[in-house]
C-alpha cells in the first residue's frame, strides 16, 4: 500500500464502469492507475477520477500496476472545465507532460509548476498567453533543456538593442554575432522579451508568475516558447492546434 499526493494528467475509459488514470505524483513520478467503478453514479472515487484533480491518493500495488483503493480530495480544478479554452490549455499542458516526463521518476517541480500553472488558469488572473509561455519555457528548463540567455554566447554581451534566440541552440546572439548565422531557427528578442525568457527560465518558481508585458509582447513571447518546445521536442502537439482554433 502506498500513499502518494498527485494530479490526474489522462483518464481513458476501461470496460463500462472502471477508467485507467495517469497520474503525476510527488514521490513516484507518473503512475498508471486502475480505477475500479468510477463511473458508476454512487462510486466514492468519482470525483478524484477525473482530469484536472489533484488529490492524495491511496494505492495497492497489482500484478500490472497501481490500483486505487480511496483518494481524499485536496483541490479539484472544476472551473477549468467550464471554460472550453482554458480546458484546452490546461489539456495542452497535461499533453506536453505526458511527453516529457518518464514513467515513475518524480519530478516535484514539474508537479509544482503545473498545480500553479491551473491555480492562476482557474482563477483568471493572468492572461493566458503568459501562463502558456511560462508553463512551455519552465517545463523545458525543468526537464534539462533550460536555454542559455546569460550573455550572447561569443562575446558574452549582457544585452543588446536586439539579440538573436537561436531556438535550436537554445543560446543568443547579440547583432554583432549572429553574423552570416542561418537565422530559420532565430526569433529576434528585444530588451523587454530577453529580461521575461530569463526571468521565467532562470528564477524560483515563486517568483515566475510575477511580471507584466503588453500584449504585443505576449504575443511574441508565446510564440518564441511554443517554438523552442516544437523545435527542442521536435514534436507537433495536437491540443495545442484545438486551443489555437479557439483564440
Amino acid at each position: 500500500m502506498v500513499t502518494v499526493n498527485g494530479l490526474v494528467i489522462r483518464e481513458r475509459t476501461a470496460k463500462e464502469n472502471d477508467k485507467y488514470l495517469t497520474i503525476l505524483t510527488d514521490t513516484l513520478g507518473l503512475i498508471e492507475v486502475s480505477a475500479k467503478g468510477v463511473k458508476k453514479a454512487n462510486s466514492k472515487n468519482a470525483s478524484v477520477a477525473q482530469m484536472f484533480c489533484y488529490a492524495k491518493y491511496c494505492l495497492s500495488e497489482g500484478k500490472s500496476g497501481y490500483i486505487l483503493n480511496c483518494a481524499e480530495p485536496i483541490r479539484i480544478f472544476y472551473q477549468i472545465r467550464l471554460d472550453i479554452t482554458a480546458f484546452a490549455l490546461a489539456s495542452y499542458f497535461c499533453e506536453l507532460l505526458l511527453y516529457v516526463c518518464a514513467k515513475e521518476q518524480p519530478n516535484k517541480e514539474a508537479l509544482r509548476l503545473i498545480l500553479n500553472t491551473l491555480h492562476f488558469l482557474s482563477d483568471g488572473k493572468r492572461d493566458m498567453k503568459m501562463l502558456k509561455a511560462i508553463f512551455e519555457l519552465r517545463l523545458m528548463s525543468e526537464i534539462g533543456l533550460v536555454p542559455n540567455l546569460i550573455g550572447c554566447c561569443k562575446c558574452y554581451k549582457y544585452t543588446d538593442h536586439q539579440m538573436q534566440f537561436d531556438l535550436g541552440e537554445g543560446r543568443i546572439y547579440c547583432e554583432d554575432c549572429c553574423g552570416s548565422k542561418d537565422l530559420r531557427n532565430c526569433e529576434v528578442v528585444d530588451g523587454a522579451l530577453l529580461h521575461s525568457l530569463r526571468f521565467i527560465a532562470l528564477s524560483d518558481m515563486s517568483k515566475i508568475f510575477n511580471f507584466t508585458l503588453n500584449n504585443d509582447h505576449l504575443i511574441q513571447l508565446s510564440n518564441i516558447t511554443e517554438r523552442y518546445v516544437e523545435i527542442q521536442l521536435d514534436k507537433h502537439f495536437k491540443t495545442l492546434d484545438f486551443y489555437k482554433s479557439l483564440i
